[in-house]
């Protein structure tokens, strides 16, 4: 009477009465072997939920086992075939489909990739020194990108022109008819690319067409483009813009507008002061003959930063030898040898400025080269002064005052000794 059983309805309902046997049984081997309890008959169960267990033979199939049916894997394959989960055992692969080289697609491909390799050799001739090839390469680059442009036409939408391959061709072709002399091509090539609506950047190419007309002393021109090229460049780039502001106030320079010169240097060095631009600057008050003025662009070209770094990093701090011949290799590489570049420039413009406003700052020659001496002392460039001395010294003597010339050596031999 298991319906009124109570521990074995219990038991039935617990997950220990679902639990198959330990070991796996095929039906029709063996008997049934038969469950009971202490209080009633025993009773076959073939499984607690009715189903046949794994690995269990049924229809002449075993039961696959569920945690590595989705691999693929079955008793019966691999009694058949070895195990081959790459299928190495196919062979190799079949070969590509060679590509068909006669669509228009791979035509116009092939074309444009022509185009750009005689971009490429004529950048690269341009840098050699061949001018005359550069500029061949450059016209049959332009040559072959205008039946690009047809057959694209014919082929495809209008849409689907590669700009930046057509822009590339005209720039390269305008720069090499520039290099070559050849300023009317050149200046004809660039007015091609700025009208040109669809180049969203061109504008920028006006400073390439002032720089022309600059060559060609067409001052007013230039200085008209340079504004153009200026008012086309955001203020983001403010390098940039600094450059075309110093060829503005060069060009007036060359044309004798020192007000509007004067102008321009001013703003770069109220922005980022440089040492052309405030050479420039004095020599701008000299032409108008401001005295003041002079000596604050004096004061200014001399704290005008250079960008290099102090040489005492070229000292070495310790006895290592590794150290050492790292210093000794840096002291001779291309930065230091553009830094010592950097920094003759500048004591050329000092010097240069010194013997220039000297004579006309002050009363009298002698007075103006001290102040400009004194200004120099207390800069970055203090070990100019001597130099300063020397020079003034050499003045003295070519306007034959020996008295202030010897007066002049003696303060430096006197300044010797209190340094040895």
């Amino acid at each position: 009477d298991l319906d009124n059983d109570t521990a074995f309805q219990q038991a039935v309902k617990t997950s220990h009465g679902r639990r198959p046997p330990i070991t796996a049984r095929v039906p029709g081997t063996a008997a049934a072997r038969p469950l009971g309890t202490g209080f009633g008959p025993r009773v076959n169960l073939s499984s607690s939920m009715g189903r046949p267990m794994t690995g269990a033979v049924q229809d002449g199939a075993a039961r696959p086992m569920t945690a590595v049916r989705a691999a693929g894997f079955t008793k019966a394959a691999f009694r058949g075939s070895p195990f081959d989960p790459l299928a190495q055992s196919r062979g190799p692969a079949p070969p590509l489909e060679a590509k068909n080289e006669d669509t228009p697609e791979e035509k116009i491909r092939q074309l444009e990739k022509k185009v750009n390799e005689l971009i490429e050799e004529s950048c690269i001739a341009n840098s050699n020194g061949d001018l005359k090839q550069a500029l061949e390469k450059a016209k049959e680059a332009g040559r072959k990108e205008r039946v690009l442009v047809r057959q694209r036409e014919q082929i495809l939408s209008p849409e689907n022109i590669n700009l930046d391959l057509t822009y590339s061709v005209l720039l390269n072709l305008a720069t090499q008819y520039s290099a070559n002399e050849m300023y009317a091509e050149a200046l004809n090539t660039y007015q091609v690319i700025v009208k040109n609506k669809m180049f969203s950047h061109a504008g920028r190419l006006k400073v390439n067409m002032a720089n022309i007309y600059l060559k060609q002393k067409n001052y007013s021109k230039a200085i008209k483009f340079y504004r153009m090229a200026l008012d086309q460049i955001p203020g983001a780039h403010k390098e940039m813009r600094i450059k075309i502001m110093q060829n503005i106030g060069v060009t007036f320079v060359k044309t004798g507008q020192y007000a509007d010169a004067i102008n321009s240097f001013e703003h770069i060095m109220s922005e980022s002061p440089n040492l052309k631009a405030g050479f420039n600057l004095i020599l701008c008050y000299f032409a108008v003959g401001d005295r003041d003025k002079m000596k604050k662009a004096f004061q200014k070209l001399i704290s005008a930063p250079l960008g290099i770094d102090d040489d005492d990093k070229y000292i070495s701090p310790s006895d290592d030898p590794h150290t050492n011949l790292l210093i000794e290799a840096i002291k001779n590489d291309s930065l230091h040898q553009l830094e010592r570049e950097r920094k003759a420039l500048a004591e050329k413009y000092i010097m240069t400025a010194a013997k220039l406003i000297a004579p006309v700052i002050e009363t009298s020659f002698d007075v103006g080269y001290d102040w400009c001496v004194e200004v120099v002392k207390t800069s970055q460039y203090v070990e100019l002064a001597n130099d300063l001395e020397i020079n003034k010294a050499i003045t003295f003597l070519k306007q034959k005052n020996f008295t202030q010339v010897y007066s002049v050596y003696c303060f430096q031999f006197f300044l010797c000794d209190l340094l040895i």
